[in-house]
């Protein structure tokens, strides 16, 4: 009976210590790279600007027109792009030119209609570019828009 619990032991060890066994080098599987999502240059601009243009928003919505706009929109031109991305396909250039135009007409309105007027031509200006580009923010830029319905006075009861 002694020999029975002590071979029962032995059995019971063994077993334990073969799960514990770390396996050899050669069983193991490369261990993957994970690659953190870098933001690019041109992408931080593009999150300045919609949260810009929201404030911009806001003042149109209160009536007031926009005086400016941040000098460094102007870098949209020469900001550094996601991997994989290119200013060759496509007319960025000339979408980036119209989108710097549409601001400065924000700034230049006369009254809030006409301000309002500009900045939804402003975000068509990024609708046509994200078509082309990148249309992963599109949903977002469409809330952007200010309806033909809301004006200074529905906006502040």
């Amino acid at each position: 009976m002694q020999k029975i619990i002590i071979a029962g032991c032995l059995c019971m060890a063994s077993f334990f210590l073969s799960c514990n066994r770390q396996p050899s080098t050669s069983e193991e599987k490369p261990v993957k790279k994970l690659e953190m999502y870098e933001e690019s240059e041109l992408a931080a601009l593009m999150r300045n600007m919609y949260a810009n243009n929201m404030e911009l928003r806001e003042q149109i919505l209160n009536g007031s027109v926009p005086e400016n706009f941040p000098e460094h929109f102007y870098t949209i031109h020469t900001a550094d792009i996601s991997k994989g991305m290119s200013r060759d396909k496509g007319p960025f250039k000339a979408l980036a030119n119209q989108y710097l135009k549409s601001m400065q007409a924000i700034t230049e309105a006369s009254s809030p209609l006409e301000a309002k007027i500009a900045y939804n031509e402003m975000v068509m200006s990024c609708t046509s570019c994200h078509q082309v580009y990148c249309p992963g923010p599109l949903s977002k830029i469409q809330k952007m828009k200010i309806p033909a319905h809301e004006t200074a006075d529905s906006h502040n009861p």
